[in-house]
């Protein structure tokens, strides 16, 4: 037993736990409340956790490279008020309206690396500027321009962008279940299995190596950087069509959501290492707490606002563990030499 704790705890391939993590958390929050197993729950947690999903796809490419975006959210969030914009004021058709938001979203990504890779700012300032400016022209659009006062969409086609099932009469499938496992599978097949992915991997790892290696390592990182950028104005827009509408405050606080999913995922903050296996089970794990939390707080004292308490020790954790990981590979590279 012991044995097999410690090599839990130490393995590098991080999914085994999560997954049993996952399992105590449903097995909990099961025995807690009495709605929380069921199926229509459980279609409420799939249906909750597209856009963080989608988000942190984004920023699992940035960290692979050794940075930290922290203006996805707001990317997001301008994307959410654009694509009403586009709707409500331009008059675009829903595949113009994906198309410009997606390019903006990449606009911003790349805005994000030019300024990380060619003018040399750290990561993390850079998109702490970038996060305000977006949040602040989000703002203004939301608050400023007349049309937009209401943000509502009614549209069927945008509604079903986010809401379709397969098929259309069991709903079985939600639509944006599929567009998660596309994504995720595509990105698996873009990381593992071509050079460019290997090259992301390669950068994070060891930047001087990489470029001694003939890596062009600035153009590497400005690609993560797009990818995010338009990852997030794609999740935006599965956002409004799910909600129907766009608000200013959209997104505002979901960056440590996604921070919090990519690291207990198992991606290294250093870069160079990490898998997006671990990373869809940690966004699985959040969103069994936010729902269960819900649930709890029906049948207990226990405020649903304690959600935002267990998702910041579930960081700590996340980084206390890797922090132990790797003093003990650390460690165990200097006995075997």
């Amino acid at each position: 037993m012991k044995a097999w704790l410690k090599s839990l705890v130490y393995s590098d391939d991080i999914v085994g736990a999560l997954t049993i993590f996952l399992i105590i958390l449903v097995v909990f929050f099961s025995l807690m409340t009495p709605h929380f197993f069921s199926m229509n729950n459980f279609y409420s947690i799939i249906g909750n956790i597209p856009a963080m999903a989608i988000l942190c796809l984004g920023l699992t490419y940035v960290v692979l490279v050794g940075d930290l975006d922290l203006s996805l959210g707001s990317i997001l969030g301008i994307t959410a008020i654009l694509a009403v914009f586009f709707f409500k004021v331009m008059g675009f058709p829903l595949w113009l309206n994906l198309l410009s938001c997606v390019f903006i979203g990449g606009l911003f990504g790349a805005l994000n690396g030019v300024i990380v890779t060619k003018i040399g700012i750290n990561s993390i300032i850079t998109t702490l500027g970038t996060m305000a400016l977006i949040r602040g022209l989000t703002y203004w659009i939301a608050m400023d321009v007349d049309a937009m006062q209401v943000g509502r969409i009614t549209d069927p086609a945008f509604l079903n962008f986010g809401r379709y099932y397969f098929p259309e009469d069991s709903r079985l499938i939600p639509i944006t279940l599929v567009y998660i496992c596309i994504l995720y599978v595509a990105s698996y097949i873009f990381l593992n299995h071509t050079s460019f992915g290997r090259k992301i991997y390669a950068v994070g790892s060891n930047e001087a190596t990489a470029r001694l290696a003939g890596i062009n390592v600035k153009r590497v990182k400005l690609v993560c950087y797009i990818l995010a950028g338009m990852l997030s104005a794609f999740g935006g827009l599965v956002l409004v069509a799910q909600l129907g509408l766009g608000e200013a405050y959209t997104g505002q606080n979901m960056i440590l959501e996604v921070v919090t999913a990519v690291v207990l995922g198992g991606v290294l903050l250093t870069g160079g290492k990490g898998r997006l296996t671990g990373v869809i089970i940690a966004v699985l794990i959040l969103g069994v707490i936010r729902n269960g939390m819900v649930h709890l707080e029906q049948v207990t004292d226990i405020s649903f606002y304690w959600r935002d308490v267990a998702k910041g020790v579930i960081l700590l954790l996340a980084i206390g563990l890797y922090s132990v990981r790797k003093s003990f590979n650390a460690k165990r590279l200097r006995t075997r030499q």
